[in-house]
């Protein structure tokens, strides 16, 4: 794996696919997120993504010109007058997301193309917004998911699209590029399948588990 001196990994990313480093330091990370309130990470130049814990401070701090809310469960926001786009889905494997993953992607790219700031938020910043994101990446940016994934880990390593989201990505980019490349595996330490990008979280796990048996039982 290619690892990029420093000044490369904050370059600014165009449309070309960026090399893949799924290892940064928190100061490289800072400098990615430089300018985001607090609790806001940037996907790209003018897309930003919170949790809703972080919303306030970043409407007026960001003063986007659109609002993706991607948690019905939420109490409705305060009047701040800024336009919301809702996506009505729970964070659960059975949501559908097809049918949001390509119009959000435009509208995104829409506000973008005009020099303006997109926030896209669910309750935690980690699935369903996370989700949206990678699927404005792929169609915009001509990401693969795989990268895709990546880019957004540096700058968020707290992100996890849920599995059924995830094999949806997986659907979305095969219909784009006609090729997926990420595939979904079977993990041993869980006892269910994941994508083959989370596997670096499992492994110790996976270890635990063929060293001293089921976790339940210890």
């Amino acid at each position: 794996m290619k690892v990029l001196p420093a000044e490369d990994k904050v370059a600014r990313v165009a449309n070309e696919r960026p090399s893949v480093v799924t290892d940064v330091s928190k100061e490289i990370r800072d400098e990615l997120n430089r300018g985001c309130p607090l609790g806001v990470s940037r996907v790209i130049d003018f897309v930003y993504i919170c949790g809703a814990h972080a919303l306030p401070g970043a409407v007026k701090t960001l003063r986007p010109s659109l609002v993706v809310n991607a948690a019905p469960e939420l109490p409705p926001p305060p009047e701040d007058y800024v336009p919301r786009h809702y996506v009505p889905l729970l964070d659960t494997p059975n949501s559908d997301m097809h049918p949001y993953m390509e119009s959000v992607a435009d509208l995104i790219n829409e506000v973008v193309t005009r020099d303006e700031a997109v926030l896209v938020h669910c309750v935690a910043g980690v699935s369903r917004s996370v989700t949206l994101c990678l699927a404005y990446l792929i169609k915009w940016h001509k990401m693969t998911l795989r990268d895709a994934y990546h880019h957004m880990k540096r700058r968020r390593p707290q992100i996890r699209p849920n599995t059924g989201f995830f094999k949806q990505l997986i659907k979305y980019e095969e219909r784009l590029f006609g090729e997926a490349s990420v595939k979904m595996v079977y993990c041993e330490a869980i006892d269910k399948e994941i994508p083959d990008v989370y596997e670096p979280d499992y492994r110790g796990m996976t270890w635990f588990r063929q060293r001293y048996g089921p976790i339940e039982n210890c």
